[in-house]
């Protein structure tokens, strides 16, 4: 990752690149520092929480709320949804899901989940 890392911003100055290096568990600690990333994509196979205390310190994350609540919906995709922007809250973060979205996700679910985002 770093040697592809370091030909992108070569070519391109000041690109900002986003890693993902999926699950990594404990490899999440340290990456974008290891491998010249600007932020590291985390999937939701950590907990927002862990991600927040062992990860964030070190830069800018991005993710982890599972695609499974774009399927599900309801109250648990609001409460997901808060749980992971109240856990990232005190650094940098950019919210997406911890994997991409699926067929089967509904627009509605989507939706709600982007105004759950939006209302903090």
């Amino acid at each position: 990752a770093a040697r592809i890392i370091s030909a992108l911003k070569a070519k391109h100055p000041g690109l900002p690149v986003i890693a993902f290096p999926r699950e990594a568990g404990p490899g999440y600690i340290g990456f974008a520092q290891a491998t010249g990333a600007d932020c590291v994509a985390i999937d939701n196979s950590v907990s927002p929480e862990w991600a927040a205390e062992h990860v964030q310190p070190g830069g800018c994350v991005q993710g982890n709320l599972s695609p499974t609540h774009m399927v599900t919906g309801g109250q648990e995709l609001v409460d997901a949804t808060r749980r992971v922007v109240d856990a990232f809250k005190g650094g940098p973060h950019i919210f997406n899901l911890g994997h991409g979205i699926t067929p089967d996700a509904s627009p509605d679910n989507v939706a709600l989940m982007v105004e759950t985002v939006r209302a903090g």
